[in-house]
C-alpha cells in the first residue's frame, strides 16, 4: 500500500466492520484492490456490490493515478529545462550582449510617454548590455544586466604621461590644475574624437586651425605628438535592466 496510509474502521448496527476514513488519499492501484477485495469479503450476501460500478471505480482510480503521474513527469521536464536555459544562461556572465527589450518612449522634451491609463509607453528596441548575473523567476531565465548608453573617448598627454580632461561638448583640452587650455581636440557629431588618416587626433586652437602641439622626450630627443588617443570606455547604466534570455540576439 501506499507509505503513510491509516485506515479507520467502524462496527455497524448489523455487526459488520466498515471504513470510516483514510488519512491519505494518495492511494496506487494496488491500494484500490486490496480495499475492494476487503469490501468483497464483508459485504451483505443478500445485497451484493455492483460489478459495473466497481469497475468503474477501478477506472477512475487508473486515470487519476496517471494524470498524477503526467503531471509528475510534466514538472521534472519543466524543471530539467529551466535547469538547461539557466546553465546556458550562465555562460553570457560578464558579456556584452544586444537584446530586444521594451524601452519607455521619449518625448523631445526628455519626458516619458504615458496613455490615458497612466501607463508608461513602450516600444520594442534593440540595445546593448553588459550581464552582470543570472536569476530564475516562476521558470523564466533572466540576466540582470547594465544598459550600454554612451562611448566615451580618452586622451593622454605624452609630456606629462596623464590622461587628460576636457570639456565633452567642445573639446576644449583642461590643463592639470583643472583651467581650461588653448587647445581643443576636434569631435565629430557624436562627440567622438576625430583623427587623422595616420590615426592621430586632430588638435585646433579656438578659431579651428590645426595645431597638433608636439614635445621633445628628454629620454631620446625625438618629438611626438602632445596629445595622442588613448582608448574608448563605454558608459553604463547604474540600474539594472532584466532581460529574458530568449530575447538575445547578439553575443560580443
Amino acid at each position: 500500500m501506499a507509505d503513510s496510509i491509516q485506515v479507520n474502521s467502524n462496527t455497524g448496527v448489523d455487526g459488520n466492520s466498515y471504513t470510516s476514513s483514510i488519512s491519505n488519499d494518495q492511494l496506487t492501484n494496488e491500494d484500490f484492490l486490496n480495499l475492494m477485495i476487503q469490501e468483497l469479503k464483508l459485504q451483505d450476501p443478500t445485497k451484493p456490490m455492483d460489478s459495473a460500478q466497481m469497475l468503474s471505480t477501478q477506472m477512475q482510480m487508473s486515470t487519476i493515478d496517471t494524470n498524477l503521474k503526467m503531471v509528475q513527469s510534466m514538472s521534472s521536464l519543466e524543471n530539467s529545462i529551466a535547469n538547461m536555459t539557466l546553465s546556458n544562461a550562465m555562460n553570457f556572465m560578464n558579456k556584452k550582449v544586444d537584446a530586444v527589450v521594451d524601452m519607455p518612449v521619449i518625448n523631445e522634451n526628455g519626458e516619458t510617454l504615458k496613455d490615458s491609463d497612466g501607463n508608461t509607453i513602450t516600444e520594442k528596441v534593440r540595445a546593448s548590455f553588459h550581464i552582470n548575473t543570472v536569476k530564475v523567476e516562476d521558470g523564466v531565465t533572466y540576466l540582470e544586466s547594465s544598459e550600454l548608453l554612451a562611448f566615451k573617448d580618452r586622451a593622454y598627454d605624452g609630456e606629462t604621461g596623464k590622461v587628460i580632461a576636457y570639456d565633452f561638448k567642445t573639446g576644449q583640452v583642461k590643463n592639470p590644475d583643472g583651467t581650461l587650455s588653448n587647445y581643443f581636440i576636434k569631435l565629430n557629431e557624436d562627440g567622438m574624437f576625430e583623427r587623422d588618416t595616420s590615426g592621430n587626433l586632430i588638435v585646433t586652437d579656438e578659431d579651428g586651425n590645426i595645431k597638433n602641439p608636439k614635445y621633445t622626450s628628454s629620454e631620446d630627443n625625438e618629438s611626438y605628438y602632445k596629445f595622442t588617443y588613448l582608448t574608448t570606455d563605454e558608459i553604463y547604466s547604474e540600474n539594472n535592466t532584466n532581460i529574458e534570455y530568449k530575447d538575445i540576439v547578439k553575443v560580443y
